[in-house]
């Protein structure tokens, strides 16, 4: 897990929870940097290792999804003994019933996320990270992958430069999707979710969205994530690690960078603000703006090369 930040003070009803699943003594509890949809604690203890409790706090996301708990539970338990590296499960709170909040207690992990590094040492390393999972074959019970904005929520985001690229892409996502054989895909993949040890990646975390569907999600992800901290440059040197469609890698590129943009708003500051905690230079809106146009002008661009 990342190294920890400010230390935190846990619920009381969370804290007597995890020593009555560990059976040891609760010492300190340190919140993880990076958050934006719950809150994630380091926990250390009087003996034994390290855990990580993740408390579900986003009332909204919560309100749509309230088995967030039970879905990451379940995925841990389908990654135990797999080749991805993944923490292990503990326990579950699904509903909150003892820690107040919808809870998982997992084992730590090594490492530190860490967005400042783009080098293409770095970039094989996230490529090669997810190689594994996308092997898999998704268990029967996954949720099937649906895009976070339907069609009529789709629209030219507020600040481009391009909006007519913009409403084309729209028209481009409007078209059915490529056909193809689904796959484990984590759903929320990017070097903020990769923990680094050394010169090797220690796990891969934060598994809530995971579901089955197509491969190219996970690239896209990592890809937009890459090109608004670093530019396309870093997003194109990882895509091209992938040996994938290339008209079907610039549909997916599309959909996930239009769900970025949910009617049109810009990426909320708390958003930049995490990337930030985790290494990526400081961003302005202004600056992330200018990055979308040039990242889904080039999935545009490579759509139609491509058709």
């Amino acid at each position: 897990m990342p190294d920890p930040g400010v230390r935190s003070v846990l619920p009381e009803a969370a804290r007597r929870w995890v020593c009555d699943v560990t059976g040891a003594m609760l010492v300190g509890a340190a919140d993880l940097p990076g958050t934006t949809s719950s809150r994630v604690h380091l926990l250390r203890f009087d003996s034994g290792p390290h855990l990580v409790l993740r408390l579900h706090t986003n009332d909204e996301w919560l309100a749509l999804e309230p088995d967030l708990a039970t879905r990451e539970a379940h995925i841990l338990q389908a990654l135990s003994g797999s080749p991805v590296s993944a923490p292990s499960l503990i326990a579950v709170d699904e509903a909150g019933e003892f820690c107040g909040r919808p809870a998982v207690l997992m084992s730590h992990l090594t490492g530190r996320a860490d967005f400042s590094d783009a080098s293409p040492a770095r970039l094989r390393m996230l490529a090669d990270a997810i190689r594994p999972l996308h092997a898999m074959a998704p268990p029967a019970d996954l949720p099937p992958f649906r895009p976070y904005l339907s069609p009529v929520q789709r629209a030219v985001p507020m600040g481009t430069s391009i909006p007519a690229t913009w409403q084309h892409a729209i028209d481009i996502c409007a078209q059915p999707a490529p056909g193809g054989p689904a796959s484990f895909i984590h759903r929320d993949y990017h070097p903020g979710n990769v923990l680094v040890d050394g010169a090797s990646v220690s796990g891969i975390v934060d598994w809530p969205n995971a579901c089955a569907g197509p491969p190219e999600i996970d690239v896209a992800h990592c890809k937009v994530n890459l090109a608004i901290t670093h530019g396309l440059e870093a997003a194109s040197r990882f895509g091209g690690a992938f040996a994938t469609d290339q008209r079907r890698q610039a549909y997916w590129d599309l959909i996930d960078c239009l769900d970025m943009f949910p009617g049109g708003q810009s990426p909320a500051v708390s958003g930049l603000n995490a990337l930030h905690a985790l290494g990526a230079p400081a961003l302005t809106v202004a600056l992330v703006n200018e990055r979308y146009d040039a990242y889904l002008g080039d999935a545009v661009r490579r759509w139609q090369e491509y058709g």
